[in-house]
């Protein structure tokens, strides 16, 4: 069984700042780990779940960041970030 990365990217409202690919330090055994953490991490007090059937996500922190990427498996990373054919 692979492990799953949480990959995020960052971008300011106003495109002044981007960042990423970011990968956090944690691996999830499954996408549903993943996304439980995302959706802690996003979650601003409306309880409303960023993470999409994909397990990809975008949202706006309170400061005016955004925060968008997913719950990938090293194949699924490469297939999405790294073919370029």
């Amino acid at each position: 069984m692979s492990s799953i990365a949480l990959v995020f990217f960052t971008a300011m409202l106003d495109g002044s700042v981007r960042t990423g690919p970011e990968f956090s330090e944690r691996a999830f055994d499954t996408h549903e780990q993943c996304e439980e953490f995302v959706n802690a991490v996003a979650d601003d007090g409306t309880g409303i779940d960023v993470v999409d059937s994909n397990y990809e996500f975008e949202f706006v922190s309170f400061d005016g960041l955004i925060f968008y990427g997913g719950c990938y498996t090293g194949d699924q990373y490469r297939e999405k970030f790294l073919n370029n054919e």
